[in-house]
């Protein structure tokens, strides 16, 4: 089964259709996560919040940038916010996190 274009996160230099307001390639995205201030960081991983497949999510930040910023990354989220702090709830509850652990960020 072939990934369709559109859907293709394999290659640097592929705008990925999450990104198609601001035409920033995958390499790019990547980049700005490794290397941009906490401001860009900030927004950008809300936008992969909000806009790409849960599955694509991953492909580009960890769980554990998740739970550092996430204090931060809620408000930014809008309709996805709900869907966030439920899988927040269920990592919990899956014993994937402790309850404890990241309390902190959510008070940032």
């Amino acid at each position: 089964m072939t990934t369709h274009p559109l859907l293709d996160l394999s290659h640097d230099d592929i705008v990925p259709y999450f990104m198609w307001d601001y035409r920033y390639t995958v390499g790019e995205v990547k980049r700005m996560l490794a290397e941009g201030d906490e401001a860009r960081k900030l927004w950008l991983m809300a936008k992969l919040l909000r806009d790409a497949r849960y599955a694509d999510v991953w492909k580009f930040i960890t769980l554990k940038d998740f739970l550092e910023y996430r204090g931060r990354l809620l408000p930014r989220l809008g309709r996805e916010r709900k869907f966030w702090e439920f899988m927040y709830q269920q990592w919990i509850a899956h014993g994937v996190i402790k309850s404890d652990e990241y309390s902190h960020a959510a008070a940032e």
